[in-house]
This record gives structure tokens, sequence and C-alpha cells, in this order.
């Protein structure tokens, strides 16, 4: 007899968030196989990283602040209408939209501004159509998981990742060059799109609430504020990098500048997929256990496999994934291993939760007031390697402020959510390791 194939949510989004970052892994790493010009593979990262520096703290903000408005709301619709559909929905997307549109003309206003700014992104036009495509879409899978169609998540990630990939990869394959590449990009973001649209007609009611969108702003605002302070790691150290750097020393940090996808997926599916659960009072301590014997045991996986491939990130950087000229990024890489210190806990989860977003935004202010000074002092010493340095160090700080704010405004102890003991084991270990590995006492190949 067939056994069959179950994924709960939180495993969805974990594989959601991973495959959405092997795809750009596989393109990136095809990108210098080809090989691409160093410039034309520093005008692809300039795109993107311009794509996401304007768009993920809004998109974080809306998305993190609907989960826990539209869980209550759903369960109120569904229980008053016999077709389950949500005007929450509809609202959402048309605050997506509202947003994309805006940005969008802000990137436009920026290159028309003269030369010297619109020199610094590349192919305007073409990164406006994708940055209101790609910017809606992320609705997707919120859906999804509001619909409690897990199984939905796990192939709507896995056909959309290699048809992303096939249509970015074929153009150069055939030699058309990068521009051809964007168009395979936009292109399979407007089959998202249509796809989104679909989802609406079928899951909401196309009624406007401008309450509700107002809700959603004021419940979002602070994590959108945060999420723009603190950048995201990623995004904040592109802005050092794009000043301190040319184009081809900035595609060298981007490819260093990525975190293990194991532990981005894990810690941020898990992350997505509890807070929607605090919307329940009564259910919050059983949703704090939860936390603590879960994120217990992606310490047990995350902690070694971030050690081990911190001994092989020379020999991967160097030989397999893309070639020489990118050796460099190694250190970067390594040094973003570390961030898995400050990921693995997760009192940003119980705050949103709980709707102590503000805390949120204070917390960050902290952290991009130390953190591009930091940067850009230690970029003097250690290039590249500075800004993951600088960053890495602020972004630990930031995460033992907001467990401090958990415990001396909620009242709930670190102990609660967190298997503290084997925390601090595995944080001294990876720090021990990091430093023998980085002066070459021990590593692998």
């Amino acid at each position: 007899m067939p056994i069959p194939f179950k994924v709960n949510n939180i495993a969805a989004l974990q594989t959601f968030q991973f495959l959405r970052f092997l795809c750009f892994l596989v393109i990136s790493i095809y990108f210098t196989k080809v090989p691409l010009s160093e410039t034309a593979i520093g005008d692809w990262e300039m795109l993107l990283y311009i794509s996401g520096a304007l768009s993920y703290f809004w998109v974080t903000g809306i998305m993190q602040s609907f989960l826990p408005l539209a869980q209550r709301s759903l369960a109120f619709v569904q229980h008053k209408r016999m077709d389950g559909k949500s005007p929450e929905l509809y609202n959402a997307f048309i605050l997506l939209l509202l947003f994309s549109i805006a940005f969008a003309l802000l990137i436009l206003l920026i290159y028309s501004a003269g030369p010297e700014e619109g020199s610094k992104i590349p192919y305007p036009f073409l990164l406006v159509v994708y940055f209101i495509l790609s910017n809606t879409t992320p609705l997707i899978e919120h859906i999804y998981l509001l619909q409690n169609k897990s199984l939905h998540i796990f192939w709507y990630g896995i056909i959309s990742t290699f048809l992303q990939i096939l249509a970015v990869c074929i153009p150069v394959m055939a030699g058309w060059g990068l521009e051809a590449a964007i168009w395979g990009l936009i292109g399979m973001n407007f089959l998202r799109f249509l796809w989104l649209i679909r989802m609406l007609y079928r899951y909401a009611e196309f009624k406007l609430s401008v309450p509700f969108i107002l809700n959603n702003l004021y419940v979002g605002y602070p994590i959108m504020f945060s999420a723009l302070l603190s950048g995201s790691t990623q995004y904040l150290d592109g802005l050092v990098a794009t000043i301190a750097f040319d184009k081809e020393k900035f595609a060298i940090f981007r490819y260093g500048c990525k975190e293990l996808p194991f532990v981005v997926m894990m810690t941020s599916g898990l992350h997505n997929a509890l807070i929607p659960r605090f919307s329940v009072k009564k259910d919050i301590p059983a949703v704090l256990k939860e936390i603590k014997v879960k994120s217990l045991r992606l310490m047990h996986i995350l902690f070694p496999l971030s050690i081990f491939v911190m001994m092989l990130s020379k020999w991967l950087y160097g030989k397999i994934l893309f070639n020489e000229s990118f050796y460099r990024s190694a250190d970067v890489f390594m040094v973003y291993q570390l961030m898995i210190i400050s990921r693995i806990v997760f009192p940003q989860t119980i705050l949103i939760g709980m709707k102590k977003t503000k805390v949120l935004m204070r917390a960050a202010i902290i952290e991009v007031a130390l953190n591009i000074p930091t940067s850009l002092f230690f970029v003097q010493y250690y290039g590249v390697v500075g800004i993951a340095l600088g960053s890495g160090l602020i972004h630990i700080v930031e995460k033992f402020v907001l467990i401090g704010y958990v415990y001396r405004h909620l009242k709930i102890p670190p102990r609660d959510y967190i298997a503290w003991n084997w925390y601090v084991f595995y944080s001294v270990l990876i720090g021990i390791m990091f430093i023998l590995i980085d002066h070459r006492i021990i590593y692998i190949l």
C-alpha cells in the first residue's frame, strides 16, 4: 500500500525559502561557468540588490502583520460565509500593488535624476517591470498557508523554481546575453502574477476595505521600519558595499554574502509558520514550548552543518561552485555562517505574534546606528570581509536586545523558548571553529 506524501506548513515554508535561495544560487553559479563578464555579473547582482533593498522591508512588514490579522478574520469569514472568501486577501494584494508601483516610480525618478545616479541602475525599465511583478507574488504562499494547503506550497516552490532557472539560463546558453536573461526572469514572474490573480478569484472577496488596510499598516509599519533599518543584514551590507567598492568588487562581495540556505530556510519557515499561532492567547505557553523544542532540533542540525561548510568554503568557492576570480568571496561567506547565532533564537516571533512590533523598530534603530559605521571601520582593515564582520557582530547584539525586552516587559524568560545550555555550547563552538578555520589550523581540502 503506497504511503501518502505529507508535509506540514512549517516544513513547506522552510522548503520554499530554500528553493528561493537555491534558484538564484544556481543562476549565479551558471553565470560564472558560461562565463559572463564580471561587469555583466555585477549588473545582474546590482539589479537583484536594488529590487530587494527597495522592497524587502515593506513586503516583510505587510505580510508578517497580515498573517495574525487574517488568521482571525478568515476564521470569522469562514464561519459566516459558505464560500469562505475573504476581503482581507484582496486588500493585502491592493496594498502590495500600491507599494510596488510607488517604489517602481521611485526607481525611475532616481534614474532620471542625472547620469551619476542613473548609471548605478542597470536596465532600469526592465527592473521596474520585474519589481512590480515580483513584489506582489509573495502573497501566493501566504494564501496557501492561511488555507492550510502545505502541499501546495511545496509543489508551487518546486515548479516555479525549476521554471525560473530555465527562463534565466536558457537565453544566456543561447548566447543572447544578460538582457535576454532578465526578460526571462520577468516572464516567469508574470506567470506567477497570473497565478496570483487566479488564486484571488478563488479565495478573495473583491471588496476594498480602507479600515483593514490602515490596520494592516498600523500593525506592520514598525516591522517595515525595523526591516528597513536592519536591512535584512545583506541589504544593509550591500549599501555599504556600493559605497566602498566598484561593480567588480561588489559582485565578489555579493557572491560571498550568502548564509547557508538550510539556515535561512528552516529558521524563516519556523518563524513565519508560528506567528499566526499567537492569535489565541491561551495557546501562547504551548507555542513557546514548540519554539523551544523545534529550535533545539534545528540547533543539532544547523550548527554542525554550518561548521562543516565553513571548512569547505575555500574549496567550494575557488574550485567547485564558481571560479578563482571569486576566491575572496569565500572569506565573506565564512563570516556569514556566524549569523546562525542570531537566527536560531526567536524573540522576534513572539513580539510580532503578540503585536509588540514597535520594539523591533527601536532595536533596529540601535542596530543601524552601529552597523554602518562599524562595517565602514572594519572595511579599512579587512576589505570586503570587514563588512560581514561588522554586520555579524551588531546583528547578534540586536537579537540579545530583543531577548532582554521579551524577558523584562513580557515576563517571558529566555529558558521558556530557548534551549539555553545547548545554545551557549553551540555558539561558543562555532566561534572557536571559525577562528581555527580562519587561521587555517583546521580545514578540509
